[in-house]
């Protein structure tokens, strides 16, 4: 019985290394311009926000700060899984990006509950929207998204 239960916990200590592993190097990924600055200007994306909030220790709702980078992945993944029509397929380094993220925003509630690591975790988050965001505006035509003018928030 301790056997198994040891080698389940190597296995899943080994299947999360790998995880961030893949993540670290797709994050590292350079792209040759700031595509995202496009993409944030067109969606209206709230995660920079939410970035500057938790690094300058401004209040910040855990809860409202959750829901808007959901909101911000939700459309990223949306822009991504069909930003082109011949293509509309993701890579497995994206797939299991979006897994991360969804790993990490599902423990987010938990870093504030113990008030730990809750600023790695939330750069951590906006660090992968960021990539989204960059990925999404390379795939995209940019001059057509910078001519449709965005509707106001209500």
């Amino acid at each position: 019985m301790f056997v198994s239960i040891f080698i389940l916990a190597i296995s899943s200590a080994l299947l999360l290394f790998y995880v961030q592993t893949v993540c670290a190097r797709a994050l590292r990924h350079k792209f040759s311009h700031p595509y995202s600055e496009g993409i944030l200007t067109a969606l209206r994306l709230e995660y920079p926000v939410v970035r500057e909030a938790f690094e300058t220790n401004r209040s910040r709702d855990c809860w409202q700060a959750l829901h808007s980078l959901k909101c911000d992945f939700v459309a990223l993944e949306y822009l991504l899984k069909n930003s082109n029509g011949a293509r509309c397929h993701v890579s497995r380094q994206e797939k299991i990006l979006f897994l991360y993220f969804r790993l990490l925003l599902f423990c987010l509630p938990v870093h504030k509950a113990f008030k730990f690591g809750e600023k790695e975790a939330v750069s951590k988050l906006a660090t992968i929207l960021q990539y989204f965001a960059n990925l999404a505006g390379e795939r995209l035509d940019m001059d057509v998204l910078e001519t449709v003018p965005a509707s106001p928030k209500s």
